[in-house]
């Protein structure tokens, strides 16, 4: 950002230096707070394609190698959450796991876990269990292990998860939702008829 002023110094003298300051300083804080924000808030509206957009912009600008694969993780955490699995594992095989630091294997680990969980939900909580060891305090990765507990028939282990995610204080809407989908399910497969219903009706609010 630093050569947009000394170009329009150039150009303009020191009325292009203050001009290609300003514009420096709108260009970082576009960078480094409003896009970031965008795409997360992009995400948690359930609004998958955009959110991976703006991803793919982070990513093609970061400057980092930290912040491409932050940008990237992200990528894929919109895939699978919409369900694009082949899409999900082609871009999980890019990683060198040995290179992550700890947040992001943990994010790795997890967006693995819930590719895999509805085809090998064992490998799944295999996986979740390793990112939740590494990230206890993350309520995504608690929900994650409560899906592949769920999967694999630990019906009350999944109840247990998903009950303790609150613990730490509100989940954003949309994992809420997700964790009173799951919780609709387990219940239904105690044969808590009331208590699933209950769970599936908050799930199914509109999202605030």
């Amino acid at each position: 950002m630093i050569v947009i002023p000394i170009v329009l110094g150039i150009l303009l003298g020191r009325l292009g230096a203050l001009l290609g300051a300003g514009l420096a300083i709108l260009a970082t804080v576009w960078l480094l707070l409003w896009l970031p924000r965008t795409a997360h808030a992009a995400f948690e509206a359930g609004h998958w394609k955009r959110a991976r957009r703006w991803y793919r912009v982070l990513q093609a600008i970061a400057g980092s190698a930290t912040r491409e694969r932050s940008a990237l993780l992200s990528r894929i955490g919109c895939h699978v959450a919409a369900n694009q699995l082949d899409q999900a594992d082609q871009l999980l095989g890019v990683f060198d796991a040995g290179t992550l630091d700890t947040a992001e294997r943990a994010v790795w680990l997890n967006n693995r876990a819930c590719a895999l969980v509805t085809k090998d939900p064992q490998a799944a909580l295999v996986l979740v269990d390793e990112a939740t060891a590494l990230r206890p305090d993350v309520p995504a990765l608690q929900h994650t292990r409560g899906m592949a507990l769920l999967a694999v028939g630990r019906i009350d282990d999944a109840i247990a998860i998903l009950d303790g995610m609150r613990a730490g204080g509100e989940l954003s809407p949309r994992l809420e939702a997700e964790r009173c989908r799951e919780l609709a399910i387990a219940w239904a497969k105690k044969g808590e008829t009331a208590y699933a219903e209950d769970y599936r009706m908050r799930a199914e609010a509109p999202i605030r």
